[in-house]
């Protein structure tokens, strides 16, 4: 009986909370349109001990909204829906990477470019020293809308944008 109880008790407590989450299937499906403009990204690596990672490439639709249920006050919040996907860059020469992302992704949310997260990586230490692990890759977050440029640290640009900063290793024991 006591077996049954904790049973029944647990079957409520989750069938009750079941209902705080709102669950829309949103069709992440891109489809660029053959008209869409591209934006084409390239890497100049020139170490041997370093790889740029792929594109972290950020869409969103106002079409295909996601609702949440707030947690301040347990009211529903109708807000955008996003779309992560990767892009691997490609080789093109020994230290030039390319890849091309649609600023239009099309489908049937008309999903558009917001965000591009970019950088390198090291995939060995070992010229740095015994023993030593590469950590974190360093890069940089491109903004293509007011959505992903909302906290203030971006600066605009029109036209071709150049970044040529320069990374150092930094050793922690």
């Amino acid at each position: 009986m006591f077996n049954q109880s904790k049973l029944l008790l647990l079957s409520l407590v989750l069938f009750s909370s079941s209902g705080c989450s709102i669950s829309i299937n949103v069709n992440k499906k891109l489809s660029p349109p053959a008209d869409t403009k591209w934006v084409n990204i390239e890497v100049r690596n020139s170490s041997q001990y370093t790889k740029p990672f792929p594109l972290e490439v950020r869409y969103i639709s106002y079409e295909c909204k996601k609702k949440r249920i707030s947690g301040f006050d347990g009211s529903v919040i109708t807000e955008p829906s996003y779309n992560v996907i990767g892009i691997p860059m490609q080789q093109v020469s020994g230290d030039t990477w390319k890849a091309k992302v649609a600023k239009t992704g099309g489908g049937s949310c008309k999903w558009t470019l917001s965000a591009v997260n970019l950088g390198i990586e090291y995939i060995d230490a070992i010229h740095l020293g015994k023993g030593l692990v590469p950590g974190t890759a360093v890069g940089v977050a491109l903004a293509f809308d007011n959505d992903a440029s909302r906290n203030g640290k971006y600066r605009s640009v029109q036209g071709d944008l150049k970044l040529s900063p320069k990374y150092y290793p930094y050793i922690t024991e």
